[in-house]
């Protein structure tokens, strides 16, 4: 036999009224192999053989992906790769875990790889409330085939043609002169109203008119060092180069700043209006003078960032968002 052929198939009786179909195979790497199938007839264990030879792939040694490996365990193979080789940051791979956690593992986690063609993965994709949960799922879904196709036990990867529901996209619309107003009015009250306990959301005033002096995203308005403010410029700047990070859901991992923005996104230099300016210079003059001037002992943990939390620590995204939510009315969420 050349490397690919197959021998003759012969069919014996197994008992209880199955059947066994065998043949040898000789694979690409010189050896022979013994392949089966089994039916409930001669005829149904043949066709059942035929078919296999069809669609299998020869063994690699010490391959992690076979025909026998099950979504749950590629899904495993394709994320541990992507961490090992630093194709994704931490952030990325508890979202991708967490997804896969919640809409795939018990769902179709115990399918083999071959068993998941192109019309259940898109029945799966679509029949998901969440649209933008479904986009992050297939996503996934083509990175372990993507996967499953390296290893040639997949031909094609069956998540390229499918897709779940499309994501409603809202207008998108520059906020007016009196919204403005509004949200500045909502965060000064929530941030004045006498509370049991510390006092709440006191830094949101400054952040917002920074964030619309800017226009920056707000963990990178969160990630503003002084060292990237320059008031003495004319006019004044401000240099956006890092984004604030939240781990809360990764244990051991605390917030801390990025050195880079988004994707890896260039950083860009603002000329602030007057508002800003002022709202720096007030920060300013209450900042610790024996911060400002600290030297980085951790790049991650600057002592000199504009905004820091009570301890002294970097603020979370995550709890500014939900600040934001308390103080603004319904109507300026939208």
């Amino acid at each position: 036999m050349l490397p690919g052929d197959h021998g003759v198939i012969t069919v014996v009786g197994c008992g209880g009224g199955l059947f066994e179909a065998r043949t040898y195979v000789r694979d690409s790497d010189g050896r022979r192999r013994q392949v089966r199938r089994s039916g409930k007839s001669r005829e149904a264990a043949r066709l059942a053989l035929q078919q296999h030879l069809k669609v299998r792939r020869d063994p690699i040694a010490e391959q992690i992906v076979t025909d026998k490996t099950t979504l749950a365990e590629l899904f495993e193979a394709w994320i541990s790769g992507k961490v090992r080789e630093g194709d994704i940051a931490p952030q990325t791979e508890e979202s991708y875990r967490k997804v896969w956690r919640t809409h795939g593992v018990k769902q179709l986690g115990a399918l083999r790889i071959r068993e998941l063609p192109t019309s259940r993965a898109d029945a799966h994709l679509k029949a998901m409330a969440a649209a933008t949960q479904a986009k992050h799922l297939r996503i996934v879904l083509k990175g372990m085939f993507d996967l499953a196709v390296r290893f040639d036990v997949a031909a094609t990867n069956p998540i390229t043609g499918a897709r779940g529901n499309k994501i409603a996209k809202g207008e998108v619309r520059a906020a007016r002169a009196e919204e403005f107003a509004r949200m500045r009015q909502a965060v000064a009250d929530y941030a004045t109203t006498p509370i049991r306990g510390p006092q709440r959301g006191q830094y949101l005033p400054a952040f917002l008119e920074l964030a619309l002096a800017t226009g920056a995203r707000p963990g990178e308005v969160l990630a503003i060092r002084w060292r990237d403010v320059d008031l003495l410029a004319d006019p004044p700047t401000v240099t956006i180069n890092g984004t604030i990070i939240d781990h809360s859901s990764i244990p051991g991992i605390v917030t801390h700043r990025q050195q880079h923005r988004k994707q890896e996104q260039a950083p860009v230099t603002v000329l602030l209006p007057s508002r800003g300016v002022e709202v720096l210079a007030e920060l300013f003059a209450l900042a610790d003078p024996d911060d400002l001037a600290a030297q980085d002992v951790d790049p991650e943990h600057p002592r000199d960032l504009v905004f820091r939390n009570r301890r002294g620590g970097a603020i979370s995204p995550n709890n500014l968002r939900r600040s934001m939510r308390e103080a603004l009315p319904a109507d300026l969420l939208e």
